[in-house]
């Protein structure tokens, strides 16, 4: 990275555009943006231009002067917590200077007052949680081959933030919601506000933990430790998603709410694991590569961390050149009592806010 971003402090928009401009003079593509630009491009930011909203901010789509749309994420800085500054300079540090067909783009930034704005590339098929996870009518848009695509990309996209960018990074959020599709529906992994950097000699960091309920690796979960195999895990998750057309947590009148990564672990076991296919597909489909693609999801959920593939071998294992149909697969895990978690993040979270201002947690 060519530019420094400085230690949590606030950023000016004076010293925020000094530095960015060496970075766009020596990579040619990140743009800083005034808040009068945005404010016109977004018609006031008006609620019918809202396109998305998470925990540290809303998501707008704009059209700038030149004709070309983009999505303009604004974060309001807490000034106690610096919840919004940190996501914002996460999101710098991870997405400034790397490039993936797989990852979304940022286009630019802008710093006004206690708002940050982060300026990105505009998906016209909006998330996955929105469309396949959606209603029913929009899970028949994706047929078996446009989920393999979605699935095989994300996983490339994942790869690549592990393995072949320096230094290292962890996503810590993997889930539906934060995979966008473009007009072809390639998806692009997004939101990097809760991303870590994991240098070469290192095998883990320690945060508080932070991520979503569902896609969370027990171990991360109970002990803040943070690794590449809990990206792993929240894919393996994603993965049982995306060739169900369930959700990670799901709920029935039977058993009431229920984890899907539970679901297949049943069926697994009642050699009957091609149930887990959505019905949608009316059964066009591939047999023996949906049970490929369950089974992976399956290994990357494995409840010993260890067991679990890097992200390169899930990859070579969606694309069948490694052979897995002798693989074996051990008892997942997944968090019982989530609110167990919940409880003792607050509380650590408490005790620990006045000397950690790295860290965030939500659910």
């Amino acid at each position: 990275m060519k530019f420094t971003l400085g230690c949590f402090g606030f950023f000016s928009s004076k010293s925020l555009a000094s530095s960015i401009s060496t970075s766009e003079q020596e990579h040619g593509y990140l743009r800083i943006f005034s808040s009068n630009e945005l404010t016109v491009a977004t018609r006031n930011f008006s609620s019918f231009n809202k396109i998305g909203e998470g925990g540290f901010g809303s998501v707008y789509k704009g059209r700038l002067q030149d004709g070309s749309f983009v999505a303009v994420k604004v974060l309001s800085v807490e000034l106690e917590s610096m919840h919004g500054e940190r996501e914002f300079i996460s999101e710098l540090a991870a997405l400034s200077n790397i490039k993936h067909e797989n990852l979304v783009s940022l286009q630019g930034c802008c710093v006004d007052g206690n708002n940050r704005y982060l300026v990105y590339e505009y998906l016209e098929n909006n998330s996955l949680y929105q469309t396949l996870l959606g209603k029913e009518e929009n899970r028949t848009k994706f047929s078996w081959e446009a989920r393999r695509a979605i699935s095989v990309g994300v996983a490339s996209a994942v790869a690549h933030l592990h393995e072949e960018v320096h230094p290292r990074i962890l996503h810590r959020d993997i889930k539906a919601s934060n995979v966008l599709l473009d007009q072809n529906f390639t998806p692009k992994v997004s939101d990097f506000g809760l991303s870590r950097m994991l240098r070469d000699d290192t095998s883990h960091v320690s945060t508080l933990v932070a991520g979503t309920i569902g896609y969370l690796a027990p171990e991360y979960a109970f002990s803040g430790r943070l690794s590449r195999k809990a990206d792993v895990y929240g894919f393996g998750v994603l993965l049982l998603e995306i060739i169900s057309g369930r959700s990670a947590v799901d709920f029935d009148l039977e058993r009431g709410e229920y984890y899907l990564v539970q679901k297949a672990w049943e069926f697994y076991n009642g050699n009957n694991l091609l149930q887990m296919v959505d019905p949608i597909l009316c059964m066009n489909f591939p047999e023996e590569e949906a049970l490929r693609f369950l089974k992976v999801g399956l290994l990357c959920v494995q409840e010993s961390a260890k067991l679990r593939p890097q992200m390169s071998q899930v990859v070579r294992m969606l694309n069948n050149e490694i052979d897995t149909r002798d693989v074996m697969v051990k008892q997942p895990g997944f968090l019982s009592d989530p609110m167990k978690i919940i409880s003792r993040q607050k509380n650590s979270k408490k005790s620990t806010s006045s000397r950690d201002n790295s860290t965030s947690s939500f659910f």
